[in-house]
Parts: C-alpha cells; structure tokens; sequence
C-alpha cells in the first residue's frame, strides 16, 4: 500500500503544472453524506456514484433498481417483474448494504443472491442515490461487501413563514409491458413545520419481448404511500418524522412459472409473491450546535416491517403451499462529527439493531390445510451493536483517513431441534483512504479496506425448496465471511470534463454458498446447506465520464467490467452470476427553452465465463448470455413553465436480448410516454 501510494503521488507531483486552475469555479458541488457528513463528491477518497434528481427525471423507471441502470460499478439482475438488485463490484444481494434515508433495508432473511424487497421502496419519493463502491463495514457495519446503496427520499424545504404548498403529478404509459405508472406528491407548510404526502399506483401487464413474443405471468400491480415531517425547532435544531408503505399484492415469479434454460416443463403451476409488503416508521433528531464532544449529532430510532409471504403449487399437483414469511426490524444510530485542532475531522458513533423473523408454512391438499416445516425458525432473531469511529487529517495537498468499527451479533434460531442454536459472534474491521489534491480539477484516490458479513438467519436456518430442484437444511456451523478490497482512481471535475476512474481488486474468503450434502428428498430434490467453501478474487474497473460540448449539449458513458474466480478445495471455476462488461453512450441536446432530446445506445457483451452454479440456474443459458446493443431515444417538451411531456423509443430495433442471471427476456421495441406536472 505504501509503494503504491508513493508510486500515485510521485504521478500526481509529476502532472501539477499540467492542469491549470482556470476550471475551479465550474467544479459541480455534488454533495453527498456517504461518509456520514455532508462532503462535495471530489472531497472523498471513497468511489462514489451518485444519481442526482435532475438524472431520476430522465429515467423511464419502474422500480427504484431502475435508477440504478448506467451508473458506473454498478449492474442490474431482475430475476422477475416487480423485483431487481444492483450488483455492485460483482456482489449482490446481502453482500450489499441497502439504506432507505441512512437506515437498513437488509433484514436477517436477506439472500446472498437475487432478491425483491429493493423493488419495495418507491422510486418515486427519492431525491438522490449514493453508492459507495467497495467495503464500507466501518461506517456502515456487517454486509457492506461490494458496497452501500443509500436512497435520499424527498424532505419538503420552504421559506418563510408563510403557509405554503406545492407539489407535482405523474403519468406515464410505456407500451412493451403495457405498464402505466401515477404519482402525485404535494408539500405543505413553512420553514418551521413541513410535510411532504405521496402517493403512488402502478399496473403492469404483459410484456412483449424483442421479436414480437409475448411473456405470459408477467402482470402485477403496486401501490405506494409516503408521508414525511419536518419539525424545526430553531436554526440548528429539527425533528424529522416519515411513513413509508408499498405493496405488491400479487406478484409472479416469471422464472417458475415458465421453462428456463434446460428444462422442458417449468416448475409451477402457481407461484405468486402474495403479498410482498413493506412498512417503514422513521424517527430523527439533527443537532447541529456545536459542543465540547460534537460540532453536529444525529439520532435515529426506525421500525421496519417487510412481509414476504408466497403461494405456490409445482406443476401436476393440486396441493397449494401458502407461506407468512415476515421480518420485524428495530434500528437505532446515532452520529457524531467533531473538528479538532490540527486538521483532523472525526466521525463516530453507534448503531444497534434487532430483527425478529416470523414464518410460517402451511399445505392445502385436497381441501384439507395441514402445517408444514416454516422456511425459517419462528420467532428467530438476529441482534447487532456496533461502534465505530473514522478519522480524517487534512495535509496541504493529502487527505488521510482511516477507521475502525467494533460490532457483536447474536443470532438466536429458536429452533427446539437444534442443541446449539444461538450464536454468538464479534468482529473488527477497519480501513484506510488516501486523497491526493493535484490541483483544484483533479483527484487522486487509492483504498483499503475490509469488509465483513456475518451469517444471517437465511444462511443459517432456511429450510424449504430452491430453485434447481434443491432443498435446503439448516447448517449452524457456518463463520462470517470477509472482503479485503484495494482500489486505486481518478477523479476529474472540469468546465467540461468530468472522470470517475476506478480500478478494484479483492480477495473474498469464507464465501458462504450452498453446497450438495449428496443425499435426495423423497420427491428426488437435491439436499442442500450452507457452508464456508470458497474463497473469491474479483477484480474490475468503474468509469463514467461527461463532456460538455456547451451549454446546451453533452455526452456521457459509462464502462464496467468485472472479473472473478471462485476457488475451494475441490475446484476452481469462475465466480457465479459477475456481470458482462456494459454501459451506455448518451448524447443529450437542448434544442431551446421548450425542447430537448438524448439518443443513447445501451450495450453489454456476452458474458460466456460461468460457475457450476450459473449452469444449473435455469435463468442463464449454458453456454453463457449473449451480447446485445440497444438503440433508444427520449424527448422532452416543456409546454408550459411547469408541465413536460417526455416521449421515448426505447429498444428501437426490437433486439431480443436478457441482461445476465436475469428470469426473463428485456422489453422489446418500447413506445413511452410521461408527463410531468408541478403546481
């Protein structure tokens, strides 16, 4: 590490005199609380990609995974309509960390690999997505592998004292998936007390792919409700209080429900996510007066509840399975940052939570309901406490930072089967980040750092079916797993150009996956459980890079590309599910004041280089996923000063394509159109 920062700062030294300082009032002041405090985006040593509000209106979205697509170091899988992960740095799942304003998504049944419950936060309240790329277990404890996805939802700001309110209404219709989409939000209040009210409804049908075939099982609907208040008790202190619900009453798992890759028959006849559901209460306190331990503090107390209850019956059977699978989680944080003398800024704090999974599991055959193992031990929990501190030391022209976290974990499985069910388990984990400040336009970064997961509640007591014909058994002899991650960047904020260069390396040990125990079930199905295996490397690089041609046109792409390989002591293959090389070259022009367009050509190459695993998945064709390029274009009129109508064509030429480990085909030729309205 310090070969390789001597190596970056002799190149930075060496480029001074090249740039010259003639950009720096043009710098974006893009600001980001990724480090737990407000910091402009050219000011952190951290990868940071960052989605701003101005980007989400040019999104065509569905659900909140959507605003993530052509963002660098990052990849979309969806395995089914109504669901999507990000996979960030070749890790997904719980190998992520997912915040909604600061608090965890992730619950204690949280997969290590595709899951739905993203798709349960609405797109439609969010203000700015962050994504820190690579290991981030100081600030933000166990799970944070690849990275940390932090929605920023909307918090209504008005001046005066003045009651006041605004709001906006939108519509969109988009003809591939015969979706359309309607959200109307209005803020009401003063500077002192604000609310915020959203609702939103969503009617998805059949989807068309490329070529003209229709996709049976694809239909959904969702709705949405959000409620958000400020309380501002004075200049330096507030409350904040917010509601969030969303619910999927049905949703189809396309992947089940329709032969895959190798199969002549699919595996059900009915499969149905019924309902998937979450609802989120969110309590914080900002202080910003400054006294002898913290110049600012934040509290937080948040109650989560995500329903994941099912129905399903295999195909041939006339016996339905109904599941209440359901996670109850409390979080309480609080963050402190403090300046000290010499230049040094410390963040610090503590964060505890306590996740309750209840589940469930009943059979109706022949119209007599009879119980049956849950897919999880009831009333198992899974408790963390953790506390970390992160410092940084401001040189003339180097920004140091290094940080280290204590975190314990007892997860308790409930199980009257098992002896020893209740686990205890503890961790430290640290890192270090170097800034180098060539000029006022240009940064130099470099990372290392250690991210950690502890074996959650799925991994330890999931018991029930898979896909691939597996059943899985409870195994409680399983240890955290780690991430040691280096990366090595560029950062460049210019009059007109702007870089995001990154390259990563890390080396993934004790991966937990699922391994064959050899033995079958009765109904032939492989038994499968959870162990420490494997070790990973991945390596990679991020780009994203924009040139303003002038005030009123520019480009922009985006590069990703990963590499990984799985090794244990039995065989070394490549790592499961890693993303193609992809990204995306866009071309936005504003024609006038009412009028603008952006063409953009979406790509990813084929990705041929699969584990044993992705052979097997019915979702991923055995001899890999084909390449694709798509062609799409949107334009924006602005009729009025506060009302724009966006059309689109997306898909142009109707390419028949699925982005890697995905359930289904992508859209095919899509015709678009939203309107937006503020008042």
């Amino acid at each position: 590490m310090i070969a390789l920062i001597s190596f970056l700062q002799f190149f930075a030294v060496s480029q001074t005199e090249v740039h010259t300082s003639d950009e720096s009032d043009t710098i974006e002041n893009v600001v980001v609380i990724a480090s737990k405090k407000a910091q402009s985006v050219e000011n952190l040593s951290t990868a940071v990609s960052v989605v701003t509000k101005a980007e989400i209106l040019e999104k065509n979205i569905t659900l909140l995974p959507d605003l993530l697509r052509e963002e660098a170091g990052v990849y979309i899988q969806q395995t089914t309509p109504g669901q999507g992960i990000p996979i960030i740095r070749g890790l997904k799942g719980s190998e992520n960390v997912h915040l909604i304003d600061g608090m965890r998504l992730n619950t204690a049944f949280f997969r290590n690999s595709p899951n739905q419950y993203l798709a349960l936060v609405d797109p439609f309240m969010t203000e700015q997505i962050e994504i820190i790329r690579g290991p981030a277990s100081v600030l933000y404890g166990g799970d944070a592998l690849g990275g940390v996805l932090n929605v920023i939802t909307h918090t209504p700001q008005l001046s005066g004292l003045e009651w006041q309110q605004q709001g906006d209404v939108f519509f969109s219709y988009d003809s591939a998936d015969e979706k359309s989409l309607s959200h109307v939000m209005m803020d009401f209040g003063n500077e002192k007390i604000a609310t915020t009210v959203g609702l939103s409804y969503q009617d998805i049908g059949t989807r068309t792919i490329g070529g003209g075939e229709t996709i049976p099982f694809t239909a959904y609907t969702s709705k949405a409700f959000n409620n958000k208040w400020v309380f501002k008790l004075n200049e330096h202190k507030a409350f904040t209080f917010d509601m969030q619900f969303l619910s999927q009453p049905a949703t189809p798992r396309v992947d089940d429900l329709v032969a895959g890759f190798g199969q002549t028959q699919p595996d059900s006849s009915l499969f149905l996510y019924s309902p998937n559901e979450r609802q989120f209460v969110h309590l914080s306190y900002n202080d910003q007066s400054s006294t002898a331990i913290y110049d600012q503090s934040d509290y937080h107390v948040a109650w989560q509840k995500i329903k994941d209850h099912r129905m399903r019956s295999p195909l041939g059977s006339d016996s339905i399975t109904k599941e209440q699978n359901q996670s109850t989680l409390l979080t309480f944080q609080s963050t402190f940052n403090k300046s000290l003398n010499k230049g040094i800024d410390v963040v610090y704090g503590l964060d505890y939570y306590h996740d309750t999974i209840n589940s469930a599991k009943q059979k109706i055959s022949s119209g007599i309901l009879s119980e049956k193992p849950s897919r999880f031990p009831d009333n198992s929990t899974m408790r963390h406490l953790g506390i970390f501190a992160d410092a940084t030391k401001y040189l003339e022209r180097q920004d140091i930072t290094f940080g280290v976290r204590y975190s314990d974990y007892r997860i308790d499985l409930n199980s009257p089967d098992i002896a020893h069910d209740v686990l205890d388990l503890d961790d430290l984990t640290w890192h270090v980040g170097w800034l180098y400040h060539v000029d006022t336009n240009n940064r130099l970064f470099a990372n290392l750092g250690r991210g950690f997961r502890p074996p959650n509640i799925f991994d330890l007591g999931q018991i029930g079916e898979r896909p691939g014909n597996r059943f899985n058994i409870i195994n409680t002899e399983i240890k955290p797993e780690s991430v040691h991650t280096l990366d090595i960047g560029w950062k460049h904020f210019g009059s007109q150009w702007f870089v995001d260069f990154a390259l990563f390396y890390s080396q993934y040990t004790d991966k937990i996956a699922s391994v064959e125990t050899g033995e079958l079930t009765d109904s032939g199905q492989f038994i499968v459980h959870s162990q420490n295996i494997n070790d990973v490397v991945l390596y990679g690089l991020e780009s994203s890079i924009r040139y303003d041609i002038s005030d009123t046109s520019e480009l922009k792409a985006v590069i990703n590309y990963t590499w990984g390989r799985e090794n244990s002591q039995l065989v070394s293959e490549p790592a499961d599910r890693v993303p193609p090389l992809n990204g995306f070259i866009g071309y936005k022009k504003t024609i006038n004041d009412k009028w603008s367009i952006n063409p953009k050509i979406i790509f990813a190459a084929a990705q041929d280089r699969l584990s044993a695993r992705d052979i097997r998945d019915p979702r991923i064709h055995p001899n890999g996923t084909g390449g694709f390029t798509t062609y799409n274009v949107h334009v924006n009129w602005k009729f009025s000063g506060t009302s724009t109508l966006r059309f689109g064509i997306e898909n142009i030429f109707d390419k028949k394509y699925r982005e890697h480990g995905s359930g289904l085909e992508a859209a095919g030729r899509n015709y678009q159109v939203s309107l937006n309205h503020l008042f």
